[in-house]
């Protein structure tokens, strides 16, 4: 399916709060990388002996092959991607793509945006039973006022986007199922950005900053 059947298919949420089935939370890790996963040995090391309570997805640049054999937990994990340059729409494109592949799993109820670089500071139970049982969302959202930040605030976004909701952060996070939903359905936003936000803004810096927010403010712990 294409991004737009993709997303649509991914913003559809049940009203019915009790699953008809028995459910165990999962956290979906996705992989946003260049290429190769280096640190995947430390990865297969964290992942050990907690099958059934994650997920991985892996978004590479298209065409992307392998030159060591993927190790087991990576293993046929990789969506289909398309290119994503640093600061522009594609990165948050890419991050979307992500985060609705993960939503298509039910059982996901936390998801981790994460680089080829990143490592886990603590082992899997203690950041699972930390996530599953909290209601907050950590996704920097900041307001900076110099130049680098406040500065690159465009007034053509208005009135959709003004300075005071102007933000800024990391472009990795950790969201909640309801704020994953809400991300990747905005098509209120994300054109102004899209259109608006181009270097020396940077997309992947402001955008979901920004939307935290618009969108469920009382669910991020900045």
């Amino acid at each position: 399916m294409n991004d737009k059947e993709l997303l649509w298919r991914a913003s559809m949420v049940p009203h019915i709060d009790e699953y008809p089935y028995n459910r165990t939370p999962k956290v979906a890790f996705m992989f946003l990388t260049r290429g190769s996963l280096p640190l995947a040995p430390l990865w297969e090391m964290f992942f050990k002996g907690h099958e059934g309570l994650y997920s991985i997805y892996l978004h590479r640049p298209p065409g992307f092959t392998n030159k060591h054999p993927e190790s087991p937990v990576f293993y046929e994990r990789q969506i289909p991607s398309k290119p994503a340059e640093w600061g522009r729409a594609t990165m948050i494109d890419a991050e979307r793509r992500l985060l609705a592949n993960a939503l298509l799993d039910f059982s996901n109820e936390r998801f981790v945006l994460l680089s080829e670089t990143c490592i886990p500071v603590f082992n899997f139970s203690t950041i699972y039973n930390y996530l599953t049982n909290s209601n907050q969302s950590f996704l920097g959202s900041f307001d900076d006022p110099r130049h680098t930040a406040r500065g690159r605030y465009n007034k053509k976004m208005r009135p959709a986007v003004t300075l005071s909701d102007w933000r800024k952060g990391s472009q990795w996070f950790e969201v909640h199922r309801k704020v994953a939903i809400e991300m990747i359905s905005d098509v209120k936003y994300h054109p102004v950005f899209r259109d608006h936000c181009r270097p020396p803004c940077y997309m992947d810096e402001h955008y979901f900053p920004t939307l935290a927010t618009k969108i469920l403010p009382e669910m991020n712990s900045k």
